[in-house]
C-alpha cells in the first residue's frame, strides 16, 4: 500500500491559540512535512516559527516551521502567497479583535465588549476568516479553510453567504477535552456534548446549559463539571482547545486517520458537535434518538446567549441588549443584517474601536504581550 504524500499546512495567526497548535503539530507532525505560519510581521513569524521549531527538536520530529508576513492588511497580501504556497489546509487563528481584551484591560471598548457581549465583535472576527476563504476560491482552490475565530456563528454565517469553511477549533472541543480529564474518560467516543461558544461561562438561565451523553445516557452532573472547567484560567483552556484540534486536523487530510471527537460549525451548523472523521469525510456523531434537526434547533435557540442570531431568513440579528449596548457608545449599526455586510460593520468597529480606546488601562497584574 502507498503511504499517503507529505503534506504543507498555512497557519494564519502568532497569537496563544496559534502558538498551541504550532506546538501540538511540533510533538505530533504525522505526514505534515511544512507549516507555514504567518503573522502580521515577518519578525513575529519568525519567532514563533523558532519556537515551534524548538518543540520540533525536542520532540525529535522533523516538520518544518516557515515564517512569512503577511502585514497589517493580510487580505491584500493573502492571494499571492496562497497562490506561491498552495497548502492542504489554512488555519485561520487570527482576528482583528482578541476575545481576552475585554478581562484584561480596562477602557470604554472594554467596557462596551463586557457589557454588549462577545457576539457584538462578530463583523470583527468575521473579516480575516472571510479575506481567507476568498482568497483560496481565487488563488488556492484546493486548499480547506478552518476557523478558530469564533467559529459557531462566523462559519454559518458565511456559509449562507456562499463561502464555505470546513469547519472550527476549539470552544466545544475545549470543553469536551476538559470534560473527559474531569471525568476520568480516556476514550472520546464515550462522551457526546452538545455546545455553543458561549457555554465556555455559565448561563443565567440553567434552561439554556449545554448538554452531554455519557456512553449514551443523559450526563446528569454535566453543569458541575463544567463549573469545575470554568473555573479553570481561560488561557489554560484555550491550551487545551488548541492542542485537541491536532488530530482532527490530521484526519482533514488524511484518507489513513480517522478522528471522534468534537468540533464547533461542522459544514457551516452554528453551534458546536459531536463529530467523527473518516476518509478526511467530516460527519456528524449524535447520541442515539438525537435527530441533526434537533442538534441545530438545540443551537438556534441558544445563539442569543453571546448576543447574535442568525435566522432561517439568512439575517443576522443583535439581541436588543447587545444592540442598545452598541448604540449607547456610539456603534450606529443595524439591528438586522447581511452576512455580506460584515466587512462594513467590521470598518465602523474598528473606528469606533480607536476612539473608545483611548482611555485603555492594562490592570497592573495583566500586562499586555508586546
Amino acid at each position: 500500500m502507498t503511504s499517503a504524500p507529505a503534506r504543507a499546512w498555512a497557519v494564519l495567526g502568532t497569537g496563544a491559540f496559534a502558538q498551541g497548535l504550532l506546538r501540538g503539530l511540533a510533538h505530533r507532525p504525522e505526514r505534515v512535512s511544512t507549516v507555514h505560519v504567518i503573522g502580521r510581521t515577518h519578525q513575529r513569524a519568525r519567532g514563533v516559527a523558532a519556537l515551534a521549531t524548538g518543540h520540533g527538536t525536542l520532540a525529535g520530529t522533523h516538520v518544518r516551521f516557515v515564517p512569512h508576513d503577511a502585514g497589517l492588511s493580510p487580505a491584500d497580501r493573502l492571494r499571492p502567497l496562497l497562490q506561491a504556497l498552495r497548502p492542504a489546509l489554512l488555519i485561520v487563528c487570527a482576528s482583528p479583535q482578541s476575545p481576552s481584551e475585554a478581562r484584561t484591560r480596562d477602557s470604554d471598548w472594554s467596557r462596551l465588549l463586557r457589557r454588549a457581549g462577545f457576539g457584538a465583535t462578530l463583523p470583527l472576527q468575521a473579516a480575516l476568516v472571510r479575506d481567507s476563504v476568498l482568497a483560496c476560491i481565487d488563488a488556492s482552490p484546493g486548499t480547506r479553510v478552518v476557523n478558530a475565530c469564533f467559529p459557531d456563528l462566523v462559519n454559518p454565517a458565511l456559509h449562507a453567504e456562499g463561502l464555505p469553511v470546513l469547519c472550527g477549533l476549539g470552544n466545544v472541543a475545549t470543553l469536551a477535552t476538559a470534560t473527559r480529564a474531569r471525568l476520568g474518560v480516556r476514550d472520546d467516543r464515550r462522551l457526546s456534548l452538545l455546545a455553543h461558544h458561549a457555554h465556555l461561562s455559565a448561563p443565567d438561565d440553567p434552561r439554556d446549559e449545554a448538554a452531554g451523553w455519557l456512553d449514551g445516557a443523559p450526563l446528569i452532573e454535566l453543569p458541575e463539571v463544567l463549573g469545575e472547567v470554568r473555573a479553570m484560567p481561560r488561557d489554560f483552556l484555550n491550551e487545551l482547545g488548541a492542542q485537541s484540534a491536532v488530530p482532527a486536523l490530521h484526519a482533514l487530510t488524511d484518507p489513513a486517520a480517522s478522528y471522534t471527537g468534537h468540533l464547533p460549525a461542522p459544514h457551516g451548523l452554528p453551534g458546536g458537535y459531536p463529530v467523527r472523521i473518516a476518509g478526511t469525510v467530516l460527519s456528524l456523531r449524535l447520541p442515539p434518538g438525537f435527530s441533526r434537526a434537533e442538534a441545530v434547533a438545540f443551537h438556534r435557540e441558544r445563539e442569543h446567549l453571546d448576543g447574535v442570531r442568525l435566522g432561517e431568513d439568512g439575517l443576522l440579528r443583535f439581541t436588543s441588549g447587545t444592540h442598545a449596548a452598541l448604540r449607547a457608545y456610539g456603534a450606529e449599526l443595524p439591528t438586522a443584517f447581511r452576512p455580506a455586510d460584515l466587512p462594513d460593520l467590521s470598518r465602523h468597529l474598528l473606528k469606533l474601536r480607536d476612539r473608545l480606546r483611548q482611555t485603555s488601562v492594562s490592570p497592573p497584574d495583566q500586562k499586555e504581550s508586546p
